[in-house]
């Protein structure tokens, strides 16, 4: 071949390849850091009870959020306790139930306040019931929701009586925390969402099987011999219960395929002094438990 179209044709690649890599400046619309709220906590005896607050930051910023270390966070109820948590570092505020007791009973209404440089964010929540766990059963199953053949669990509970109940049932399988997107299992009512007319019920199957760990292929994991299954049921606001599931969906956004869903904040249930709704949610739950141990 000719050596001037050899030449021609490489300066042409060049050009080519040159003109393929001018970046692209991509405008995510980040200014002002956000206030975030993560105010999960529960009634359990002895327990330390831990509030985190921070700022949120830039998609692209690949380093872990402020911490705000120099709040005043209190927690009031209904019942004219009041309860200051103390900075213990990052962000994070405890406060330690003397012995023998928790932080207020079933029914209860609780006052978050955050006083964080002249700005009040306040959240109300209500310490909800929980069912107990009936029993956790382990079971060989033929294909299992498309898994192989192998030893799976179930959890037994019965949603309790009147509408609008909500749950977050959290599963451990040795003593460790499933914690995919895919593997949080909230409930509603015995089932998915709200919408439907069940109540009362125990709850559906495949919420009952929820309680498995997934794989890389989100597919269930079957157990081993001398594994430890263990399940907690919170009692969860419909407003944690929602910022849950919309938080769910978006961290699970890349599953969804040709239908993706768009980006979104989830909408908790924490506000400033203005009443404007901040990142965030306030949640006092009730705990029921239940371990068994595969043999």
């Amino acid at each position: 071949m000719n050596s001037k179209y050899i030449i021609a044709g490489l300066l042409f690649c060049t050009i080519l390849h040159t003109s393929c890599e001018d970046p692209i400046e991509v405008d995510n619309g980040f200014e002002t850091p956000q206030f975030v709220v993560d105010a999960w906590i529960n009634n359990n005896i002895d327990e330390t009870q831990i509030i985190s607050l921070s700022l949120t930051q830039d998609y692209f910023d690949n380093r872990l959020p402020d911490a705000i270390a120099d709040a005043e966070v209190n927690v009031s109820t209904s019942s004219a306790a009041s309860y200051d948590f103390e900075h213990i570092g990052d962000g994070k505020y405890s406060w330690t139930p003397e012995a023998g007791s928790n932080i207020g009973e079933i029914g209860d209404t609780y006052i978050m306040t955050v006083n964080h440089n002249g700005e009040i964010y306040t959240s109300t929540t209500q310490l909800h019931p929980v069912p107990e766990i009936d029993s956790i059963r382990i079971y060989f199953e033929d294909e299992a929701f498309g898994a192989d053949n192998g030893l799976y669990a179930e959890i037994y509970a019965r949603d309790l009586p009147g509408k609008g109940n909500t749950y977050w049932v959290k599963s451990y399988r040795n003593d460790t925390l499933l914690n995919k997107p895919q593997e949080l299992n909230l409930i509603y009512d015995a089932t998915f969402d709200a919408g439907t007319d069940i109540d009362g019920t125990a709850f559906i199957r495949p919420l009952r099987f929820a309680v498995n760990a997934l794989d890389e292929d989100g597919l269930p994991r079957d157990l081993d011999i001398g594994d430890k299954v263990g399940c907690e049921i919170h009692s969860i606001s419909n407003e944690a219960f929602r910022f849950l599931q919309i938080a769910q969906e978006q961290t699970s956004n890349g599953d969804n395929g040709i239908f993706t869903i768009p980006v979104a904040n989830s909408k908790g249930n924490v506000y400033d002094s203005n009443e404007e709704r901040v990142l965030g949610v306030f949640n006092v739950a009730a705990i029921s438990s239940l371990e068994k141990t595969v043999e």
